[in-house]
């Protein structure tokens, strides 16, 4: 009963989405700009770095309390698995029609509580991505793909692990599936870039 209650709030708290409450706090409804997406970087690209920056800790600190949920019912081994369910409920959230975010920074939250020692591995490919091709989308999937493999280096044997570490990875590509068809087709926008119409997250 303590799995099912812990993975079921790890959901519910994933789809308290932080851009959404920025865009009522602001009257600037971004679903209906940029990239449509509540998101970190949409909220950044429409309405600054500072608001962009609000959402990116409030959707990061979502992932590292729902990692932890298990661990204050007393159930620690589902962790990975309150992970993947508040990522889930970021994506999906019940609370907006499950129509969700792309789960990049609380995947970050999550990675934060359940294989820290793997950003020492994501953040420089993340990164380096970024700088050599400007677009967030590309870095996140360059990271997403980095995590299961960082996990079968520095975690040996942690099957839970690595498992949460895949299906967090699949998740975070299938989120991008429109952002590679732009960088594919050279329409893609760049962080740097001020007047976008377009976002990853």
């Amino acid at each position: 009963m303590r799995t099912v209650l812990a993975v079921v709030l790890s959901y519910l708290l994933g789809g308290i989405l932080f851009g959404e409450l920025i865009a009522f706090i602001s009257r600037v409804d971004v679903r209906k700009r940029g990239s449509g997406n509540p998101g970190a970087t949409n909220v950044y690209r429409i309405l600054g770095p500072l608001f962009g920056l609000i959402v990116l800790v409030g959707d990061m600190l979502k992932g590292i309390i729902g990692s932890m949920i298990g661990d204050w019912l007393g159930v620690p081994e589902i962790g990975p698995w309150c992970g993947l369910a508040v990522i889930a409920g970021h994506n999906w959230p019940l609370q907006f029609g499950f129509k969700g975010g792309k789960g990049i920074a609380t995947s970050l939250g999550t990675i934060i509580v359940l294989a820290p020692e793997t950003l020492l591995i994501i953040t420089p490919l993340w990164i380096i991505t970024l700088l050599l091709s400007g677009y967030v989308s590309l870095s996140s999937i360059v990271a997403a793909i980095g995590l299961p493999l960082s996990c079968l280096l520095l975690f040996p044997g942690e099957t839970n692990l690595f498992l949460y570490a895949v299906l967090a990875c699949a998740l975070a590509i299938s989120r991008h599936r429109a952002n590679i068809q732009r960088i594919m087709n050279g329409t893609e926008n760049k962080i740097l870039r001020k007047k976008a119409k377009e976002d990853h997250k």
